[in-house]
Formats: structure tokens, C-alpha cells, sequence
């Protein structure tokens, strides 16, 4: 259970209500704080969570919210040179890592973007990603990503949704309840309730498939564009 606790509640660490936009110490030693609180369970456990997308060596990925470039570079294995990932973050330290962890791949961009505004893509990607970031905003600024990231699938592209699963915190443990409570944002109590597969299925997706890790407290969620929404 302790490596529960610690990987819910501090892998989002940072200030004011909502707690997606990380800096300074945080955000400078991000990937080695993750590793330490899961008890360097992390790197096994987002390999897996990779492998579960199916990428395709000609795929286009969309990363929203991108962080240090980690989950990019991983995915970025699984491409051939036609294949290409643009990570969208807003953060400078979280934008120089991206830079200096994926200079490898010469298929794998960056750009300072908000992901909670409007963006110009249209029907470019294969598939939209998004780790540990959604929970974290309010609901209106919900309805815009999800939006960015329809305008941005392809007809049948696929978007993944790797954050908290639904369940009722009450029937947590105290310490569990504290620790995430102490920990995340406010709004991620109120993500928690919500029935995300009726959810975006009124916003224009289906073929729902989900994986779970961390004794289910953990989700990744693939959701289908329907065909006719970007037509």
C-alpha cells in the first residue's frame, strides 16, 4: 500500500488549486522524485502502460502536457523515421528536459503550448496521450482539451487517458484518504467521481478500453474517435 499512497499523491505535487503546472525544484528533479516515490516502480510501470497503446511504426502522437519528455522517448521506440510525436508542455524546466532527454530522436518535437486553449491542429495525429495532467483542471478547461484533442485525431484516431481511476475515497484507508487529500488538488476529489467513459462518450468518443495498475487505483483509458465527428 505504501507505494500506492506515495505514487496517487505525489506524482502532481505543486501549488494552488490546481496542481498540473510544476516548477522549480519540483519540476528540475521530477522524474527522479516519481522514481523515488513509487519505490522505483515507475519505469516498469510506464513501459507497460506504453505497451498497452498498440503504437504503430507510422503512428503521429500528440502528448499533451508532456513533462520532461520521459513517456515521449519511450514511445518514440516503438516508431519508424515517418512516425512523429509532438509533446506540448508550458513549463520552461519541464520543456529544457524534454529537449535534452529526446535529441535522440529527430522525430520528436516539443512546443510551449497551453493545452487548456485552443489549438490549431486538425485531423494530424494517430493518437492523443495525456499522463497525470487531465484530473487537474477545471471542468470548462476539460471541455477544451478534449475538444483540442478531437480536432486533433485523425477519423478513428484513439485518445489515452493515463490518470486516477474512478472509485469512492471514503472507502479508502485514513492514511490513504490524508495523504491524498494533503497532496493533490482539490479537483482531483471531484475527477474521481466522475463517469469519464459516459463523459466522453457525449463528447464524441467510443470503443472504450481501459487498463489498471496499482491495485486499480490507476487507469490508462483508450478512447475511439468516432468516425463521423471529424468528417
Amino acid at each position: 500500500m505504501q507505494n500506492e499512497i506515495s505514487f496517487t499523491t505525489v506524482i502532481q505535487m505543486s501549488s494552488k488549486e490546481s496542481k498540473v503546472e510544476i516548477t522549480g525544484f519540483l519540476a528540475r528533479h521530477y522524474d527522479i522524485l516519481v522514481d523515488i516515490f513509487s519505490l522505483g516502480s515507475y519505469p516498469i510501470f510506464i513501459r507497460r502502460v506504453i505497451q498497452k497503446m498498440n503504437i504503430q511504426p507510422g503512428d503521429h502522437i500528440l502528448d499533451l502536457g508532456c513533462g520532461t519528455g520521459r513517456n515521449s522517448c519511450l514511445m518514440a521506440k516503438y516508431l519508424a523515421p515517418e512516425g512523429m510525436i509532438l509533446g506540448l508542455d508550458i513549463g520552461a524546466e519541464m520543456i529544457q528536459q524534454f529537449q535534452k532527454k529526446c535529441r535522440r530522436f529527430s522525430n520528436v518535437h516539443v512546443q510551449n503550448k497551453r493545452i487548456d486553449e485552443p489549438l490549431q491542429w486538425q485531423q494530424l495525429f494517430d493518437k492523443v496521450f495525456i499522463s497525470f495532467v487531465f484530473h487537474g483542471f477545471p471542468d470548462d478547461k476539460k471541455a477544451i482539451i478534449i475538444d483540442n484533442a478531437k480536432r486533433a485525431l485523425r477519423p478513428g484516431g484513439s485518445l489515452f487517458i493515463l490518470d486516477h481511476n474512478e472509485y469512492d475515497i471514503d472507502q479508502k484507508n485514513f492514511l490513504f484518504r490524508w495523504m491524498f487529500k494533503k497532496f493533490e488538488c482539490r479537483l482531483a476529489l471531484d475527477y474521481l467521481k466522475v463517469d469519464w467513459k459516459k463523459q466522453l462518450s457525449a463528447w464524441g468518443f467510443h470503443q472504450f478500453e481501459e487498463h489498471l495498475f496499482y491495485r486499480k487505483l490507476i487507469r490508462l483509458l483508450k478512447a475511439n474517435l468516432k468516425d463521423e465527428v471529424n468528417k
